[in-house]
């Protein structure tokens, strides 16, 4: 069960991939977009504190998941789990047909510039897959959660941002999955 704002603390959010799909039902989700190519299929969705792609390629499925203690979720077919407040980069391959490359990090800004972002991502809404969470206090902004979207033939390009008012501070992803070789499916 989410909390009622949407977001847990920063210390608490941490970064998962997953060598199986994750079925929606483990999240509470805010937004969903489906994106589909002829050698692949991704599931997209903003959910309570974060995010999580389900990505699959023939026979091949990952699962990226940034979330809160709120969401626990199975440790079956985990690859990865790294806190979000560690800067971090990996590159995971399965078998010679799928490489998975990742990297993101926390930031804690001004306050100034914490607002000025959160108004330039609420801009940029049209552009991808957008949530504005309710704020715990109503004189800070409110947490939003943004995916941008880059579909390719070989593959899917995503970054996401996901801000916390408590604390200024900005989680950042970049992800991208990727067919080795489109023709093997």
């Amino acid at each position: 069960m989410g909390v009622s704002y949407g977001r847990s603390k920063l210390i608490d959010i941490t970064f998962q991939v997953f060598a199986r799909p994750i079925h929606p039902d483990w999240f509470t989700v805010r937004r969903h977009r489906r994106v589909s190519h002829a050698a692949w299929d991704a599931d997209l969705r903003l959910i309570e504190g974060g995010h999580a792609i389900v990505w699959s390629a023939g026979s091949s499925r990952l699962t990226e998941v940034v979330c809160g203690p709120e969401t626990p979720l199975p440790d079956r077919g985990l690859l990865l789990r790294e806190p979000v407040r560690v800067e971090r980069s990996a590159t995971l391959r399965q078998g010679g047909a799928v490489e998975y490359q990742t990297c993101f990090d926390a930031e804690r800004l001004d306050g100034e510039v914490f607002r000025h972002l959160c108004d330039e991502l609420s801009l940029d809404a049209g552009k991808g897959l957008f949530h504005r969470f309710s704020p715990r206090n109503r004189l800070d902004p409110s947490p939003v959660s943004f995916i941008r979207i880059d579909a390719r033939p070989n593959g899917l390009s995503v970054q996401t941002f996901h801000t916390f008012p408590d604390d200024h501070s900005i989680v950042r992803t970049q992800s991208l999955f990727e067919l080795l070789d489109p023709d093997q499916r």
